[in-house]
């Protein structure tokens, strides 16, 4: 802050925080306010671009900088819902979705075992190879069909996105290693080791979840029922954390998570059908199979041809999801009036779930342009050795704000390498506590919340016994988890973060 302007408004250290703070604080506060889904990151934008020009002096250059910068990826998350919606319409309306949940389940329905399958298999798979929500757009279908209700589903859904630090092959660890100045290989690591947490947490949110939508014969579940449960839970996410370990030490962090994932979903629907899984079926299994195989071979090619440009085509899940609808389209029997109706429904839901999840990625953006991620950064810094509790709930913050742990990174992975520096601790610890924090925290934030209500929210009876399905009522199952990862990292953060050389 300049000394002019810190004379003529009277700022300093602590007003320059409440400022900074103001904008998170007021979307927070207009998420509890029934109103359209927009107004609430739409205030925050606003009310963050005033701050950044007005208080923090920021050029008028520098914010619209900051905002040519994230226009692409702006426009490709925008792309990627597009196509992932439309192909989870195309496979709702041919019953593809269906069969393919009879085929997963075994015919079993809506068991603890099953959430298992999709929470550490199917939709984290999903997310690591395509990223930014797709696998929410796509899971919570199967969860659906699989016989979950429509909170129950989409809470799982959301749960199963704790395998952040790998999604989408991994963009948000590689800027977190460029800032850190470490390899890839070795903050993947370093991550894997830390979301052990996130992954046994995972488990045994899922299971309970999943376990309390069970049929009792009293009606009430008994401790002996959740002990249970939660075994089940913490001994999938154990499996699932050796996994995702071996295969970054084994085939490299980008491919980790996909490897890991795909491995607990062949488990787990091997101990579904006791190894006796029935027929493959096959035509609904090709527009999946052509989103995944595109995306993997899109990627590989991406990185052996010039930045940008065709490449980057080549490599976004919009491209795969987009012709793997249009491939389902083709092979796939749809009724004549759904699929007159499908381009439609598909432009509606995007628009309900594009404007809101657009306005949280710019106001990440803004947050971080206008000079009010510094502020807030550089005041915590300020604490010393206590500043190291603070850093999984600083990268959560950013992960919460923007649904993007590689928008995340970019907000505070540089304020962290500095603090490492100037506290004397390893920056490769620092950043990995940055890391995973944001790319769990992205799962409770309101764009993902969002996205999950606006598909599975309408399906919601208002006569089903327990809770309305509401935002609130997915905060209320997805937020606590987060939180507690976030203090038991701070806590460790206090107790053994290791020290520089």
């Amino acid at each position: 802050m300049s000394e002019t302007r810190q004379e003529k408004c009277g700022g300093g250290p602590p007003l320059d925080v409440l400022m900074a703070a103001l904008p998170i604080v007021l979307t927070l506060v207009l998420l509890l306010v029934p109103a359209p889904s927009w107004v609430a990151p739409g205030a925050g934008l606003a009310s963050a671009v005033l701050i950044g020009l007005a208080w923090f002096d920021t050029p008028v250059s520098g914010v619209a900088s900051a905002f040519g910068e994230s226009f692409w990826t702006l426009v490709e998350v925008l792309a990627i819902i597009a196509g992932g919606i439309l192909l989870a319409r195309v496979m709702d309306r041919t019953g593809a979705q269906e069969s393919l949940a009879r085929w997963l389940s075994s015919g079993g329905g809506p068991t603890v075992v099953s959430a298992l399958l999709m929470v550490h298999g199917v939709v984290p798979f999903l997310e690591t190879v395509t990223g930014f929500g797709v696998s929410v757009i796509i899971g919570l279908p199967l969860l659906l069909s699989l016989g979950f209700t429509p909170l129950r589903a989409a809470s799982l859904s959301l749960v199963g996105l704790m395998v952040g630090p790998w999604g989408s092959m991994g963009p948000g660890t590689l800027l977190g290693s460029q800032i850190a100045g470490v390899t890839l290989h070795d903050l993947g690591v370093a991550s894997g080791v830390l979301n052990v947490i996130a992954f046994w947490g995972s488990g045994a949110v899922a299971a309970v979840i999943a376990g309390r939508g069970l049929p009792a014969s009293d009606g009430r579940p008994r401790p002996a029922d959740y002990g249970a449960w939660i075994g089940t839970g913490l001994a999938s996410g154990a499996v699932l954390s050796v996994l995702v370990l071996a295969a970054n030490l084994v085939f490299g962090t980008a491919v980790a998570g996909a490897v890991a994932t795909l491995l607990m979903s062949a488990g787990w629907a091997g101990v579904i059908s006791r190894g006796r899984l029935g027929p493959v079926p096959g035509r609904a299994l090709v527009p999946y199979l052509v989103l995944l195989g595109g995306t993997i071979v899109g990627q590989l090619l991406e990185d052996r041809l010039p930045p940008g440009g065709f490449g980057a085509v080549l490599g976004s899940p919009a491209l795969w999801s987009s012709t793997g609808a249009l491939v389902g389209i083709v092979v796939l029997s749809m009724a004549r009036g759904h699929r007159r109706r499908l381009p439609r429904e598909s432009a509606r839901m995007w628009l309900q779930v594009a404007v809101p999840t657009g306005l949280y990625l710019v106001l990440g953006t803004a947050i971080s342009g206008g000079g009010l991620a510094e502020a807030l950064a550089t005041a915590l810094t300020g604490l010393g050795q206590g500043y190291l509790f603070l850093v999984p709930l600083l990268g959560g913050l950013g992960g919460y704000i923007t649904a993007s742990g590689t928008g995340a990174n970019a907000m505070f992975g540089g304020t962290q390498d500095a603090a490492a520096h100037a506290l004397g601790m390893d920056p490769l610890w620092m950043m990995a506590s940055q890391n995973v924090a944001a790319g769990l925290a992205c799962l409770a934030s309101p764009a993902r919340i969002e996205l999950a209500y606006r598909i599975a929210g309408p399906l919601h009876r208002k006569d089903t016994p327990g809770p309305a399905f509401t935002r609130g009522a997915l905060a209320a199952r997805t937020l606590p988890f987060v939180l507690v990862c976030l203090v038991l990292w701070g806590v460790g953060n206090m107790l053994w973060m290791p020290t520089a050389g």
